[in-house]
C-alpha cells in the first residue's frame, strides 16, 4: 500500500508499505476512507517531535471502514464505519481512569508518531474498543473527521474553562481547531466571544459566519478587551 513516511528530519516520501495486520487481541485495522492533515505532522517534518520515530507512516486524523478485528474487540466489527481517536489509550491506568488519556503509561499520541498512522491507505489501531467511535449512517466521512481530533480538543478546552453565561472568552487563533473551539464555546452561551487572529481571511471567515463574535488582531487584542470588560479582560 501507499504510505506517507517520515524517512528522515526535514522530508516524508510517498512509499510502498505493507498492508498492516492484527498484533494484539485489541487491535483493529481500519481502511481509512478520509484523513485530514493536523500542524503536529509538520511539527514532526520540523524536527519539533523527539519522540516522532524515523520510518513511521505520519497522521492521526481520519475516518475509515473496520477491516479486521482482535479477538478481544467487542465494540466494532468489520464492515462498521468508524471515526478515529487520536489518542491510544488502555482505559485501566492511573491516567486513564481520571480521563487523561493523553498520559495513558501503554498509550498517548502514537498513531502517526510512535507508530504507523493514516497517511495510508490501511492503519492498525490498538485499543480499538476505545479509540473507534462507529458513524452514525446520517453522518457523511465529511462531517465525521473532525471528531477524533480537532472538535475533541475545542470540545475539551470548552468544558474545563468553566464558562458561564456572564463571562466574556478569548479563543486565540481562527484555524480549524480554534473554529472547532468557538463552535463549543457557544453551546455555554457566554455573553461574548472574542477570537483573535493574526490572518485576515480568517478573521474575514469568523466575521462573515459568526456575526455575534467580535474578532481582533493581536495588536489590538488587549485594548479591545479592556474596553469590552471595564479593563478586567477575558474571563
Amino acid at each position: 500500500m501507499k504510505a506517507l513516511t517520515y524517512t528522515k528530519p526535514g522530508r516524508f516520501e510517498l512509499i510502498e508499505k505493507p498492508k498492516p495486520v492484527i498484533l494484539d487481541p485489541k487491535d483493529a485495522v481500519v481502511r481509512v476512507t478520509l484523513s485530514s492533515i493536523c500542524s503536529s505532522d509538520l511539527h514532526i517534518l520540523h524536527g519539533a517531535v523527539p519522540q516522532a520515530e524515523v520510518g513511521i507512516t505520519v497522521g492521526h486524523e481520519l475516518v475509515g471502514v473496520v477491516e479486521a478485528v482482535g479477538s478481544a474487540v467487542t465494540k466494532v466489527k468489520p464492515g462498521d464505519r468508524v471515526a478515529v481517536n487520536v489518542e491510544t489509550f488502555c482505559g485501566e491506568c492511573f491516567y486513564c481512569k481520571r480521563g487523561y488519556v493523553n498520559n495513558c503509561t501503554s498509550g498517548g499520541w502514537m498513531l502517526g508518531c510512535r507508530i504507523d498512522g493514516c497517511q495510508a491507505e490501511y492503519v492498525r489501531v490498538p485499543y480499538a474498543d476505545n479509540g473507534l467511535t462507529p458513524i452514525p449512517d446520517n453522518v457523511s466521512d465529511e462531517q465525521a473527521l473532525f471528531v477524533g481530533d480537532i472538535l475533541a480538543t475545542g470540545y475539551w478546552a470548552a468544558k474545563i474553562s468553566e464558562i458561564s453565561e456572564e463571562d466574556t472568552v478569548l479563543i486565540i487563533g481562527a484555524g480549524p481547531t480554534g473554529l472547532c473551539t468557538l463552535e463549543c464555546v457557544q453551546l455555554y452561551k457566554p455573553q461574548r466571544i472574542v477570537v483573535c487572529e493574526a490572518d485576515e481571511s480568517r478573521r474575514e471567515f469568523v466575521r462573515q459566519h459568526y456575526p455575534d463574535v467580535d474578532v481582533v488582531e493581536p495588536t489590538e487584542c488587549l485594548e479591545i478587551l479592556k474596553s469590552l470588560t471595564e479593563g478586567r479582560g477575558a474571563d
